[in-house]
């Protein structure tokens, strides 16, 4: 009986999109929208959120009366992941230890799983662009967001509730779905969605 192929360790030479900056910086208070990662759409136009998740959310920003020039919008990882797969930058601690791979366990748990110390620095660009910026109002755009941003993981029970930033403090979090949801036929989340976004003008504007 022969062996199994020893499996492969994660790619890191990928494909990279730059995070977008607000076309108008210098207004007193600034929202920031922050995705998963890059698709094909992404990497192609050199820009986040551009294929069909970027103009549902375009859609929805407009109709929250949200600008999405006036935004910071960002990725927790500015990679493509092979396959468009966000489990490529997490690892569980046996898997880990079977690739001899370190694991950034101080940003805590995503899932089963911690994300790997190969793409530690991703969430480390995310935090300096951040603290760049300074956004009043952050929204988590997704499971993986919501990690990055809280901690927390279940964005089904977090949604619509703010959150503490703990990459920024000053920051509030607002978690919503991330739009491939609502595409993936979750349409009567939509509304919600919606109502997050709204959510996230309103606190903006309160100042």
């Amino acid at each position: 009986m022969s062996e199994a192929a020893p499996e492969p360790p994660p790619v890191t030479d990928l494909p990279r999109v730059a995070f977008q900056f607000p076309a108008r910086p210098g207004r007193e208070r600034l929202l920031a929208l922050v995705g998963e990662a890059p698709g094909r759409d992404e990497v192609v136009a050199g820009q986040p959120f551009v294929g069909r998740s970027g103009q549902l959310l375009n859609g929805h920003l407009h109709a929250a009366g949200i600008e999405r020039d006036a935004c910071l919008v960002a990725n927790v990882f500015g990679l493509q992941p092979p396959g468009n797969k966000i489990d490529h930058f997490f690892a569980s601690r046996t898997r880990a230890r079977r690739l001899g791979l370190a694991l950034a366990e101080d940003l805590g748990r995503f899932g089963s799983s911690y994300c790997l110390a190969l793409f530690a620095g991703e969430i480390d660009a995310l935090r300096r662009t951040l603290e760049d910026w300074r956004p009043a109002v952050i929204v988590a755009l997704g499971r993986t967001p919501l990690w990055a941003l809280t901690g927390l993981g279940g964005i089904l029970e977090c949604r619509g509730r703010v959150q503490p930033c703990r990459l920024l403090p000053e920051a509030v979090v607002v978690p919503t779905y991330h739009p491939s949801y609502l595409l993936r036929g979750q349409w009567n989340a939509e509304p919600l969605f919606r109502a997050d976004l709204t959510l996230a003008a309103t606190l903006l504007a309160a100042g």
